[in-house]
Order: structure tokens, then sequence, then C-alpha cells
């Protein structure tokens, strides 16, 4: 197979992708294994993603290429008004506008701009996400993010836990939304919790800010995490040794003097429940090191170092004290 061959099987695999991106079928996780499987097809897959728009700031060169009965076929007059330009190439006519809007308007670049593609882990598993220029993401357990990976990568963090290892390249900021906070980055090594009442920033090398709209951003460098209740909350800033940043990649949770409370939202993600600390014991202390495991010892671990003990409650765990 020659490159040409090559590259034009990956572009008509990217349109049909494409076309199938609105569908309550789409099978999102073999879409984001075509797109890690090849940088070829992340960059094919931009180029095509996006074209309609430019196809229709170009209608008229088009018009001008395209036999008169074939446009006809383009420009439908019975879309509704406000439908989604994508429609227009349903039906397996998306290769050929395409390939029409390639030699039509040779000027056009490939769009700064990617489609969204979410992903999404179990209660068991974790997954790396490769960047353009060797940037990664490492998403924990029970975590879910939006990826969109243009000329300026962004994320949405919708949930639980990732790892960010993020080369630096001029011009190329990482922009990551998590909830009414804004976390940007040049080039630095993270993690970053989110759940809907707190998030955690932990940073083992470079620097990060982090904002709510409308207020100032807050700087944070290697060796510091800073823990956030809710919007709007008191920011607690606190030393973090670098090297446990992120240890859940290792199997492990590393503490120095982290209060109950924040512990409490890591055993939720892994224990398969949700972890409530009564506010008697909620300052206590954690020093030391979890094993996770498959997470269902972990609440026992807690309770082998503090003096607390686990209770049930509507299938939610909640920590009380024992004295």
């Amino acid at each position: 197979m020659t490159p040409e061959e090559r590259q034009g099987q990956i572009r008509e695999k990217a349109a049909e992708w494409h076309v199938r991106i609105d569908s309550d079928a789409m099978d999102w996780e073999g879409f984001a294994a075509w797109l890690d499987a090849d940088p070829a097809h992340r960059a094919t897959y931009d180029g095509v993603a996006l074209l309609d728009d430019e196809i229709v700031a170009g209608r008229e060169a088009i018009r001008a290429a395209q036999p008169a009965n074939d446009v006809a076929a383009i420009e439908r007059t019975d879309t509704p008004p406000g439908s989604h330009r994508r429609r227009w190439w349903a039906g397996g006519g998306l290769v050929a506008a395409a390939g029409l809007a390639i030699l039509a308007m040779p000027q056009l670049r490939l769009p700064s701009t990617a489609a969204a593609v979410v992903y999404r882990t179990g209660p068991g598993e974790t997954r790396s996400i490769g960047l353009r220029g060797g940037s990664r993401i490492v998403i924990d357990r029970n975590s879910e993010l939006a990826l969109r990976d243009g000329d300026t990568p962004e994320v949405d963090m919708r949930g639980g836990s990732a790892y960010f290892d993020i080369r630096h390249e001029p011009g190329r900021a990482m922009v990551i939304r998590a909830g009414e906070y804004e976390v940007r980055d040049i080039g630095t090594r993270f993690d970053l919790v989110r759940t809907p009442d707190h998030l955690a920033v932990a940073v083992a090398d470079g620097q990060v800010t982090i904002a709510e709209p409308g207020r100032e951003g807050l700087l944070l460098s290697g060796g510091q995490r800073v823990d956030i209740a809710g919007r709007g909350g008191e920011a607690t800033i606190r030393r973090q040794d670098a090297g446990d940043v992120a240890s859940w990649r290792d199997g492990r949770l590393v503490y120095d003097n982290a209060p109950l409370a924040l512990v409490a939202v890591d055993l939720s993600r892994y224990a398969g429940r949700a972890v409530s600390v009564d506010p008697a014991v909620a300052g206590l202390r954690v020093s030391g090191v979890l094993t996770i495991g498959d997470g269902s010892r972990l609440v026992g671990q807690i309770e082998a170092l503090l003096p607390v003990k686990a209770t049930v409650e509507d299938h939610r765990i909640r920590l009380v004290g024992t004295l």
C-alpha cells in the first residue's frame, strides 16, 4: 500500500467516525482506541472534524468545482433551520465533500481545534492518553474527563483524578476546567482531583495557576498542594513531596499530616461507595502509606491507624469516632 493509499483510508475512517459522533450508539471506546493507535489518526480527524465550517466559508468555490446536480445534493434546501452543518454529509457523502473542499480550496489549514473526546474509567482501571508533542495524561479509577487536543489543549475534568505530564511548548498552554475553576499549565507535572464539592491540585514540578472567573489566580509551584472546598471556598496550601504526587499510579496513597476529611475524598474513589466523615473526627490527621489494592481494604486501614470506625448508612460509609 502506498503512503497516499494509506492516508486515503485514514481519511475515510475519520470521516466515518465524524458522521457517527452525534449518534446515541456512538462507540466512544472504539473511537478513542482508534485515535490513540496512530498520531496520523488524530491529525486527520482534526482536519475532518471542523471541515464543514470551512466548506461553508468556501461554498462558492465548491459550487464552481462541482457539477450542478452534485451541488444540489450537497446544499440541501430541506435542512431545517439551526441544524448542524455536519448533517450535509450524512449517508456517505462526507468523504466526497471533504476531498472536494481540499481540492477546491488548497489554502485551507488544518483546524487548530479538535473535537472533544470523552474518556471514562471504571472501578478497576486506569488509562494513559498520549497528547501531541509528547505530553501525557493518566486517568485514575472511577474518573471522567473530556479532552480537546488542539493547538491549545483543553480538558474538562468532570470527576475523579488525573495526572498531567505536560511538556513545555512555546505558545501551547493547556487549560483544564474543573467546575468553576480553571487550571492553566505551560509545562509541568501535577495531579488534579475533582469531586462535586472539592478541588485538589498537587504539583510535582513546574508551576500552574488556578483561578475562579473574575478573581485573581493562585500560583502553585512544585512541592505544593492546594485544597479548595466548593466555589469560593477557602484555599488551603500545604507542602507535598514531589515523589508522592499521584502515588496512586503505583498502587499507593501517601499522606503527611493530611486531614481525615480530605483522605475520605480519595477513599470514595476506590471504595466503590461514598465515604463521609463525622465532623467530630474530620480534623484527625493521617500520616502514612495506604495500599489501594482493589479498594475494599482502604477503610479498614484507616480504622487501624486512627480511633475511628466505619458505619454503613444507605450504602454509604461514614467514619465516626470510637472514643
